[in-house]
């Protein structure tokens, strides 16, 4: 097996890349796969209504739906490279619901207790509706295990670092049930203010060897400026004390 290196010290490299394999080999085996239906009432009145060619709407609905499955795709790799820190547990099926949690003898520096880590790509991604059941699994297990549990939101609504109550509509604040951006997660986890940062700018060499490895060639190089402004545009400079 080739062996991967991406200039990341801090993290198993070849583990990174087999999270990366596992999440989105998938992807690239299911772009040969059927697709799903469109529909056609919504292509024809998007094109009326904005007046544009129905082809171009067709093409940007195709691009929308394999967006929309590789933006749940990147929640799933997220939480199973946080998993790979030497401070977090991934829990898997038997985690009581959640995604991680601190590794046996691992304290969260600011409570001195242990921590439960449910993880989301945005800060958007749960329903409205699904919150408070959310909420509720979080506040039963800090409750039950003397921890304090968090939602992870790898891409904050605001571009500032955060660690504060997650108080959803119908339920009030609790400091043991709490949320923070992926900066703030990143850092802690991996003990790195910058380990977001730095994933991010090996994520490219990360996913053409993805690519290689199903038998696809390398990707045409990314504009290297443009990612960093994109970057720099959504997350804070440094996690949150």
């Amino acid at each position: 097996m080739a062996m991967h290196a991406y200039g990341l010290s801090w993290i198993d490299e070849q583990r990174l890349f087999e999270v990366a394999d596992h999440v989105f080999g998938k992807m690239l085996s299911a772009r040969n796969g059927k697709p799903l239906p469109p529909d056609p009432f919504t292509l024809v009145a998007q094109a009326k209504l904005l007046d544009e060619p129905l082809q171009a709407i067709v093409d940007f609905d195709d691009l929308r739906s394999r967006n929309k499955l590789l933006s749940n795709a990147i929640g799933l790799w997220h939480q199973k490279v946080l998993g790979l820190s030497p401070r977090l547990t991934e829990l898997g099926s038997n985690g009581g619901g959640v995604d991680l949690r601190t590794a046996p003898g691992v304290l969260l520096p600011t409570w001195e207790k242990p921590g439960y880590f449910e993880v989301k790509n945005r800060f958007n991604t749960i329903k409205a509706s699904d919150e408070k059941d959310v909420w509720d699994k979080l506040k039963f297990l800090a409750q039950s295990n003397g921890a304090v549990s968090y939602l992870v939101q790898v891409i904050p609504g605001a571009r500032e670092p955060y660690d504060r109550p997650w108080v959803p509509s119908g339920r009030t604040s609790d400091e043991r049930v709490r949320c923070c951006d992926g900066v703030t997660a990143y850092a802690f986890a991996f003990d790195r203010p910058t380990a977001l940062h730095e994933l991010y700018r090996a994520m490219p060499a990360v996913l053409d060897d993805v690519r290689v490895e199903h038998g696809l060639p390398a990707a045409v190089a990314s504009e290297q400026e443009l990612a960093e402004r994109l970057f720099a545009d959504v997350f804070p400079e440094k996690p949150a004390v």
